[in-house]
């Protein structure tokens, strides 16, 4: 942070807490390390510095809110240039660093506490991951990944997390964000299980720098798959056939290619309960078989490998009409994305079917006691 005719120090800094308005934002009693006299420096930081007694405080953190996003903490720090210069925040000057020990008792290689550290240096980049669960089997590795964005109030957040390091610059009394994103990396569970525990945050921008204990240890809520099934291309849809308009997929015996159509694969929640449900349309006179199959996947970086429960491949009958079918699924437990596909098999080259509203949601909680 240069700031014209100021020398370098580490800044003593009282902290009161304000309760941000932000969406399913809880603002938590922030817990400052700094004992009487000169302020130390944040362990790890390798500053050996005195502290700033008697100098202005330069920039101040006026509020703090925290969020969950899936299986991540979002926490985010409204900072303020008390100076009457303008200053400017550069990467190199901004570090962070986030410990305790983690855990979530709803998976079962993380029903242990375990300790969780995580040192990133803006000078080296945007992100910076630690080991939770060292393995080398990739669906049991566990790391803890970092992400910090930075930008002015001025200026849009950026577009994705790790596009957030570029300089800042504040003006006289101007305020700033900065948002530390906690990731769960962990092939299974990682998206929807965030790893709870009491964490120790040091910060560091340009010359000051802050401690703050956030309580992240309950779930906001249980998180399910964002995305759904995209629709077909539109050259595989047909308008003259639907039970919603304006189309739905066409699949044709005849026409080469087109006997046969798969959804991208969606990822699931691993162990979730499922409601698969779609319209079909079988045309009169289709000579051979109509057939629907679903099937689960475990991906990990390294390999996918459809598993061998929780799928089926099942015949559709309903001829000249369309007709209904709704089924409730179990997601295995190392499950993490589906995958649908429709199919006509004719021999002689004869029919056609069509499908329409295919949909794969969670089952409400309410829902699950009562069955299928």
């Amino acid at each position: 942070m240069r700031i014209p005719g100021r020398s370098s120090g580490w800044g003593k800094r009282a902290w009161t807490e304000v309760r941000g308005n932000v969406p399913r934002a809880v603002a938590l009693a922030t817990t400052l390390a700094w004992a009487g006299g000169a302020a130390a420096p944040a362990r790890g930081q390798g500053r050996g510095e005195a502290g700033s007694i008697g100098q202005p405080t330069r920039v101040t953190v006026v509020r703090r809110s925290l969020a969950q996003d899936q299986g991540a903490w979002v926490i985010e720090f409204e900072i303020r240039n008390e100076t009457a210069a303008g200053i400017v925040v550069t990467p190199a000057e901004l570090e962070a660093r986030v410990e305790g020990w983690v855990s979530n008792s709803r998976v079962a290689s993380h029903a242990r506490p375990r300790p969780a550290r995580v040192t990133l240096k803006g000078c080296a980049g945007p992100t910076a991951a630690g080991e939770v669960i060292a393995s080398k089997d990739e669906s049991a590795h566990c790391r803890e990944r970092l992400v910090l964005s930075i930008w002015s109030d001025d200026a849009q957040p950026p577009a994705r997390p790790a596009d957030g390091l570029s300089p800042i610059c504040l003006a006289p009394g101007a305020s700033g964000r900065l948002r530390l994103r906690i990731e769960h990396q962990h092939a299974i569970h990682g998206d929807y299980d965030p790893l709870l525990g009491v964490r120790t945050i040091d910060l560091r921008v340009g010359e000051e720098t802050f401690r703050d204990v956030a309580a992240l240890d309950r779930e906001h809520y249980l998180a399910q798959p964002r995305s759904t099934w995209a629709e077909p291309p539109e050259d595989r849809r047909d308008p003259r056939q639907f039970v919603s308009a304006p189309d739905s997929l066409h699949l044709e015996a005849h026409a080469p290619g087109r006997q046969y159509y798969r959804f991208p694969d969606q990822p699931v929640r691993y162990g979730a309960r499922m409601r698969l449900s779609f319209w079909y349309l079988i045309a009169v006179g289709t000579s051979g078989e109509c057939r629907v199959r679903f099937s689960q996947y475990k991906d990990t970086p390294s390999s996918n490998r459809m598993l061998s429960s929780g799928g089926f491949d099942q015949e559709l009958t309903k001829v000249g009409r369309w007709t209904k079918v709704e089924k409730i699924l179990h997601m295995e437990p190392e499950a993490t994305t589906a995958a649908l596909d429709f199919r006509v098999t004719s021999d002689a080259n004869l029919g056609e079917m069509w499908i329409d509203d295919v949909a794969l949601a969670p089952v409400a909680p309410d829902a699950l006691a009562a069955g299928p």
